[in-house]
């Protein structure tokens, strides 16, 4: 396949730097799994640099703007769980369509793969720690704002701590998500199993 415009460079690429370290994914690399000539590497970007940037800001800083995942946190708790999960299964069904080729050399699931580009972006992406707190904060503030508006209406218990309740959530789907990439992958339903369980315990 031909690449024709700079967006299929970047989803190109983005399969290149999630399974080769940063330093090992030459131009020439890249240049390959485009199908393209170094030089039409160069004309839409440059720098290697530039290119890996690209491709963070778009499968990263921008896939995980809680705004990109939903336009409007659901009116509950109980439907923004739902509502979470369903984001989360949307990301990753995109994430493994650009990464599963079937032919993973060390048994390794796309979202292995896919903590492997984000430690890549953390050590190479310049001024990225400041854009990943601001990625964890909104989330965290998302919640934290359904999780209050759930207290307030008397949805879950008003002894609830909003700040902590988040923090369970947010970190249920880190944990688990970094846990089973390890193995298989997310598992989408066991996510929105253990939400619910939290949810079960929150209920006024």
């Amino acid at each position: 396949m031909i690449i024709t415009n700079r967006e299929e460079v970047i989803d190109k690429a983005f399969g290149v730097f999630v399974r080769m370290n940063y330093e090992k994914a030459s131009i020439i690399t890249l240049a390959k799994a485009c199908g393209v000539t170094k030089t039409g590497i160069v004309y839409y970007f440059p720098h290697k640099l530039d290119l890996f940037m690209a491709v963070a800001d778009k499968y990263v800083l921008k896939m995980h703007e809680p705004e990109n995942k939903f336009e409007t946190p659901a009116d509950t708790l109980e439907k923004f769980i739902g509502q979470y999960v369903v984001g989360v299964a949307a990301s990753m069904k995109r994430i493994v369509e650009l990464i599963d080729d079937n032919c993973s050399p060390h048994d390794c699931s796309p979202n292995f793969y896919y903590f492997h580009f984000l430690s890549q972006v953390r050590m190479y992406y310049p001024g990225i720690r400041q854009k990943i707190e601001k990625i964890y904060r909104q989330d965290y503030d998302l919640w934290e704002k359904v999780i209050q508006k759930a207290k307030n209406s008397g949805e879950i218990r008003n002894d609830t701590d909003v700040k902590k309740t988040a923090t369970m959530f947010r970190q249920m789907f880190l944990g688990l998500s970094y846990e089973q990439a390890f193995l298989n992958g997310l598992n989408v339903d066991e996510l929105a199993e253990n939400f619910r369980y939290i949810y079960s315990l929150l209920k006024a």
